[in-house]
């Protein structure tokens, strides 16, 4: 009798081992269906911003193409890229290269009213011009105009003169500024556009030389100018020129930049946009053609209906925003406010709910005495695709070194003040 008991405990203790075994194992493949199910979205064709299907070109994920070459799409602000095709291409420029050559002028002459004078063996290239002739003297502010404008290339090359006493040594300064800018898909030789062997950029190259020089005031005068008068000497009325880019009256709120045309360029056209605080750069190379000639035009439409469709601009925070403080040593008061050095924006996704993430580098501590005026330090914002911006931090107020001569001098001060 025991020894039946006993079997049959054995028997029970078998039987519920398997038991468990076998629920153990069915839970584990429940588990798994559910991981399965839980990972599909993500192996679906919505990216992560939104958009459904990635152009294989583009690679941001928008579900168009630009009828061009080569397109791409960024903020103003932040260089933050919102549409890219063939971004990276080495494409012939041609007249959207007088963005760099009016960048080197602006930077490097302080009165744009100084003359050049032409020298006697001036040879103009030709095509789109403003007849400029040997001997003839004319301000840098007029030669830019006609540059931006009418997209004179005799203009290009009497202010690489100017600049640079040739045009070979400007080209020199036109590679070496592009290097330091980041450009590695450019390299230059003339300042006009035309096109020659050793010619070339990218539409990533004009969008970040784009952002360079709408930095810079005047450069934006210029490009949103329609139309100038410039003086005529020897002739009885002046020239009048208009501006190339029809964009600026076609699209709303446009603001630039410069069109381009050779044989190996085709239609191009470096355009800027600003609607409700945000500043769009979009760049077309070798446009398609349509029955109306304005391809260039058409693909940048399209481009910026893109961008503003789907960004908006966020604003992270302001000019002499306080964001921290540092203590002081050596001063009359014990620390001092750390600001926002400028407004800080950035695009994100229309219907998106991202907080960038913040941080701010600056020292622990200052000895007195103190700028304002010097930045000690920055903050960096980063968006929902990673991209970084970043502007410098400066102290709320200057600040003297305090000492006890100085309180004496005050005393004195004060002393001499009241006996007067």
């Amino acid at each position: 009798m025991k020894r039946s008991l006993f079997v049959l405990l054995i028997a029970l203790l078998i039987c519920a081992l398997v038991c468990g075994s076998a629920s153990a194992t069915q839970t584990d493949s429940d588990s798994g269906d559910s991981a399965a199910e839980s990972e599909s979205p993500q192996n679906s064709e919505t990216t992560g911003d939104g958009n459904t299907g990635t152009d294989s070109q583009s690679g941001t994920g928008a579900p168009f193409k630009v009828n061009a070459e080569a397109a791409i799409l960024i903020d103003a602000s932040s260089g933050r890229v919102l549409y890219e095709q063939n971004p990276h291409e080495r494409m012939a420029p041609a007249s959207t290269t007088k963005i760099l050559t009016a960048l080197l002028v602006l930077e490097n002459v302080d009165d744009l009213s100084a003359t050049v004078t032409l020298p006697a063996d001036f040879d103009n290239v030709g095509e789109s011009s403003i007849y400029l002739e040997p001997g003839e003297t004319i301000t840098y502010e007029s030669l830019l105009y006609a540059l931006m404008l009418r997209s004179a290339n005799d203009a290009a090359q009497a202010l690489a003169i100017g600049v640079a006493g040739s045009e070979e040594q400007f080209v020199e300064m036109m590679n070496v500024r592009s290097e330091e800018l980041g450009l590695k898909d450019s390299h230059w030789a003339n300042p006009h556009g035309l096109d020659a062997p050793q010619h070339y950029t990218s539409a990533y190259d004009l969008a970040m030389l784009s952002k360079a020089a709408i930095q810079i005031p005047k450069f934006n005068e210029l490009i949103k100018t329609t139309s100038y008068t410039l003086p005529w000497a020897d002739y009885e009325y002046d020239r009048v020129i208009y501006n190339h880019n029809q964009f600026l009256d076609m699209y709303e709120g446009a603001d630039g930049i410069k069109t381009g045309f050779t044989d190996d360029a085709g239609s191009c056209l470096v355009g800027s946009v600003t609607r409700n605080d945000m500043r769009l750069i979009g760049v077309v190379l070798k446009a398609a053609e349509n029955d109306e000639h304005n391809g260039h035009y058409a693909a940048m439409t399209s481009l910026m209906d893109y961008g503003f469709e789907s960004y908006t601009s966020k604003v992270l925070g302001t000019k002499g925003q306080v964001v921290g403080s540092i203590p002081i040593s050596g001063a009359k008061v014990k620390s001092v406010d750390v600001v926002l050095g400028s407004d800080v924006m950035m695009p994100v996704m229309t219907q998106s709910n991202y907080e960038p993430q913040s941080t701010f580098d600056y020292p622990k501590s200052l000895q007195a005495p103190v700028s304002k005026e010097e930045p000690i330090g920055h903050a960096t914002y980063i968006g929902e695709d990673g991209n970084i911006v970043t502007v410098d931090l400066y102290l709320a107020e200057s600040l003297d070194r305090y000492t006890f001569a100085t309180v004496l001098k005050q005393v004195w001060d004060k002393f001499i003040s009241a006996l007067l």
